[in-house]
């Protein structure tokens, strides 16, 4: 489960230290993003800046990440297909398939 893989690794360092880079491209452009995870308590979010808009990726009922705009109206401008493969690749780095 991802949350159990982040807790694991966070031990007493504080938070920035679990971010982590996504380097990849999509489309034919390259793309460099940060990843930023967010620890609650029962959970965990992450937290990408997506083409200039903030997005929340977190584990739906299925445990597969979902992204949520923290900008609802500005979603429309963020191609789709991206948001879903830097899902896929948040999942991938988090198991340690990256």
């Amino acid at each position: 489960m991802l949350t159990d893989a982040i807790i694991k690794t966070q031990g007493n360092s504080p938070m920035e230290d679990l971010n982590f880079i996504l380097k990849f491209e999509y489309n034919g452009k390259p793309h460099i993003l940060e990843v930023r995870p967010w620890v609650q308590r029962y959970k965990i979010a992450f937290k990408v800046t997506v083409e200039e808009h903030e997005v929340t990726y977190e584990q739906d009922e299925e445990g597969k990440l979902r992204a949520i705009s923290d900008e609802p109206h500005s979603s429309r401008d963020i191609d789709n297909g991206l948001v879903a493969f830097i899902a896929e690749k948040i999942e991938a780095a988090v198991a340690g398939e990256e």
